[in-house]
């Protein structure tokens, strides 16, 4: 379904993919534009590498070679595999849950319930994606809440825009202000020798104030589109997409006769992944392996033959290839700036930024900073070894707390991951759900600025009442 998404929408909108080339070429600029330099790596001692943040200067080499520049996207696709891999393995696994029918009745009894309280909906379905993102930290779990939420959501009047927005907003709510996620929070506090996932209570109510913004602002446009299907930014090609999901239900026609068992299983082991990810440090490596169970184990408890079974994840699997793809693109920029050697250039005088502000509003700064470090490295624990160890000496100097360090980064990483395209899963979430980036962008970016003023606000917040420890 994707690909056919996908060939739609080039009549609407730019490809993902053409945006991220002129990034890449963007960058391929930047990188003989800005002068290369570089800061010292040291060997910590629980083995991670940081950086020395007093041993910056510039140097005369520049890697970023036409060889390196043609490689650049297979480079890219190579480091972000594990990434790119659990994309597969979810697309795999809902191919199976799909087939077996469990979906179509999951749809039919949520459409019942919610069908006279249908904005409720959007409140109940962000408040779970962020309680599950703000624990464990994934927030690309948002590309399988998509093509699961899309049926029941059109099924009540809603459109693919209100499907993509529930899925993108709750997810970068929950992990804007994860309160146990590993990658991010957990890293973040070792580098800052903070207590492991201390201040959690003030995250967590940052976290709700950010999903209530979202859920307002994706209610007052479903209540227009529920009164007028017209007034959708999306309603031509939603019936496109409409026609293609109507097609595919008579396809996959058949309900098998344990399904109602296999959708508990499937619940069950959801649920597991949450835990592994907790309480055993599941990494992306885990996660891909048990989405592998996650959808072969509820296929055969519904009664498929194992034949059917791999048919349909292969099927569902083909159709993440497009989104798997993006997201190696995208990480193809931060690969051409590395190259380039002006990375840690790019971080010395966003951090002389920091330096330069009152002691009051430095928080604001660091948030500021790690918001538009964003745009060329999206990786949040990828980030927080280079900006981090440089940022927190310069909160030490400006009387801002560690933690509210690690607040104003959290905020500054989580909240653009659904606007800069250097984000991988956020460019295959838009291209899975059939929105270009330029309709994205309109509906969003309103969204998007009053989050970032509420960050800034509750940073200084953070800052005045020293929220800590330390």
């Amino acid at each position: 379904m994707v690909t056919e998404q996908v060939k739609a929408k080039d009549n609407k909108g730019m490809h993902p993919w053409v945006i991220l080339l002129v990034m890449l070429v963007l960058a391929v600029i930047a990188g003989y534009l800005i002068p290369s330099g570089v800061y010292d790596r040291v060997i910590t001692s629980d083995g991670r590498t940081a950086v020395d943040p007093d041993t910056f200067r510039f140097v005369t080499q520049n890697n970023l070679s036409l060889t390196n520049i043609m490689t650049a996207i297979p480079r890219g696709i190579k480091e972000s595999i594990d990434v790119i891999i659990i994309t597969f393995m979810i697309g795999g696994a809902f191919g199976v849950i799909k087939k077996t029918g469990m979906l179509r009745l999951g749809v039919a009894s949520l459409v019942k319930t919610f069908e006279n309280k249908k904005l409720a909906i959007i409140f109940v379905l962000s408040a779970v994606f962020v309680l599950i993102t703000g624990f464990i930290g994934v927030p690309e779990l948002a590309l399988i809440y998509i093509p699961v939420l899309m049926p029941l959501l059109f099924a009540l009047g809603f459109d693919s825009m209100v499907t993509v927005a529930i899925s993108l907003t709750a997810t970068a709510a929950g992990f804007s202000a994860a309160w146990s996620a590993p990658a991010t929070v957990g890293l973040g506090h070792l580098l800052a020798d903070l207590p492991l996932y201390s201040g959690m209570g003030f995250r967590i109510i940052t976290a709700i104030v950010l999903m209530l913004i979202s859920c307002v602002y994706i209610a007052i446009y479903s209540k227009k589109i529920l009164k007028d299907p017209k007034a959708s930014s999306v309603y031509e090609q939603d019936l496109v997409t409409q026609r293609e999901l109507a097609a595919q239900e008579t396809a996959d026609a058949v309900v098998y006769p344990r399904v109602r068992l296999a959708g508990l299983l499937a619940i069950l082991l959801f649920i597991g992944l949450i835990f592994g990810v907790i309480l055993l440090s599941w990494s992306f490596s885990e996660m891909s392996g048990y989405f592998i169970l996650l959808g072969v184990i509820p296929g055969i408890v519904a009664g498929m033959t194992l034949n059917e079974v791999l048919d349909s994840f292969v099927a569902g699997l083909i159709e993440m290839i497009v989104g798997a793809f993006v997201i190696g693109i995208a990480r193809s920029i931060a690969v051409v700036l590395t190259d380039a050697m002006v990375m840690d250039t790019i971080i010395m005088y966003l951090a002389r930024f920091v330096v330069a502000l009152p002691s009051q509003i430095a928080s604001v700064g660091i948030l500021t900073v790690t918001t538009l470090f964003n745009a060329v490295i999206a990786s949040g624990s990828g980030k927080a070894v280079i900006a981090l160890p440089i940022m927190l000496p310069l909160a030490d100097i400006t009387s801002v707390t560690r933690q509210t360090t690690i607040l104003a980064y959290q905020l500054g990483d989580g909240i653009t991951n659904i606007l800069w395209p250097a984000s991988g899963y956020f460019m295959a979430a838009l291209a899975i759900g059939n929105i270009s980036y330029k309709k994205w962008m309109k509906w969003a970016l309103p969204l998007i600025i009053t989050w970032l003023i509420v960050a800034a606000v509750i940073v200084v917040i953070a800052s005045y009442i020293n929220y800590g420890p330390f």
